[in-house]
This record gives C-alpha cells, sequence and structure tokens, in this order.
C-alpha cells in the first residue's frame, strides 16, 4: 500500500485528532454536500444530511485506519443516508396521511391550539437542556430562519461551529420525541404545520 498524505491525515483521525479531521472536512464537505444534493434537491436538508455524513464519519473513526479511499468510503455513507432519509420521508408521508384521514373534519379548535401549544412546549423544554449557545443557534436556523451564514455572523462564531450546534440541537430533539411522544422528529414537525 502506497502511504500518502491523505492515508496519513487519516491516522491521525482515526486516533481522535481533530485538526486532521477539520482538514478532511474542509477537504471533501463540498463534494459530500454535492452528492447528496443530487439525491434530494434541497439545500437545507442536503446541508444536514452532509453534517450526519460526517458526524458518522467521526463516530467511527477508527475504522479510517483501514480504508483505501476515503472518496468512496465517505460516498458511501452519504448514499445510505440519502435513501435512509428517503425511506423514512416516504414512511412518515405515509403515516401523517394516515393521521390526516382519520382526523375528524369538526374537531374543537380549541382542542387544536391546546395540541399545537403542547408540541412547542414540548420543543421549548427539550430545547432547554441544552447549552444556551446551541439554544440561541436553534431559534436562529429553525424559528427565525436565517441561514447557517447569518447565524454565524449574528453570534461571531464560524459556520462550522453552527453546524455543530445543529446537529447536536437536532439530535437531542430526535431523540427527546421518539422516546417521550413516541413520534420521530419529522412528523413532530409535520404535525406543527399542519395547525
Amino acid at each position: 500500500m502506497r502511504y500518502t498524505a491523505e492515508h496519513s491525515l487519516l491516522q491521525l483521525v482515526s486516533s481522535g485528532n481533530e485538526e486532521a479531521f477539520t482538514i478532511i472536512y474542509e477537504r471533501y464537505r463540498l463534494r459530500v454536500y454535492l452528492f447528496i444534493k443530487k439525491y434530494l434537491k434541497s439545500s437545507q436538508l442536503s446541508d444536514d444530511i452532509c453534517q450526519n455524513v460526517f458526524l458518522k464519519i467521526w463516530e467511527n473513526k477508527e475504522e479510517l485506519s483501514t480504508i483505501n479511499s476515503f472518496n468512496a468510503y465517505a460516498f458511501t455513507i452519504a448514499k445510505r443516508q440519502c435513501l435512509d432519509f428517503l425511506k423514512r420521508a416516504a414512511v412518515e408521508q405515509t403515516a401523517m396521511n394516515l393521521i390526516l384521514q382519520a382526523y375528524p373534519l369538526d374537531n374543537n379548535i380549541t382542542e387544536e391550539n391546546q395540541q399545537y401549544n403542547e408540541y412547542l412546549n414540548f420543543i421549548d423544554n427539550t430545547l432547554l437542556r441544552l447549552p444556551p449557545q446551541t439554544q440561541e443557534v436553534f431559534k436562529l436556523c429553525r424559528q427565525q430562519y436565517k441561514s447557517y451564514d447569518e447565524a454565524a455572523a449574528i453570534l461571531g462564531i464560524s459556520r462550522h461551529a453552527i453546524k455543530k450546534h445543529m446537529v447536536r440541537s437536532m439530535k437531542v430533539l430526535r431523540t427527546a420525541a421518539e422516546t417521550e411522544l413516541g413520534i420521530s422528529m419529522s412528523i413532530l414537525f409535520i404535525l406543527l404545520s399542519s395547525f
């Protein structure tokens, strides 16, 4: 096996070197993002899935010492993440259609408002478990619809830091929705948008 500068970087990443991971991330992020966007056709979704890909790579960093091509490795993970997302979206859309079909048309507006407020309170209470800066990033990006670049400029931190905060907050929300409400985070957001 021919050792290259990239191989040396991957060895460093596999031993937990964050600087080496940042170099790999910067080198491959755009390629992985564009690859994902071919599947999902959405900039925001592609950005989120791209973050998940690199989060997965970091979580399984020990594997990097055994791979021959990081490019192939990263694209394989990206493809799996896209396919998993599309399968989940199809299942959740089917579930949502069934929920909406079963939902009575003459429902009480007060009950609707109460349910909506309960969902919002659930999200607010879940966000309180996060560090203050992560809460602020979530509010800017998801509630005030700021782009990652705009949020970075407002908070005076890097775009990469914004992404790390968003990955953390989405992971906490996903886990809370599944364990406390028994539904996926996507279904929760769909339910909120249906009120």
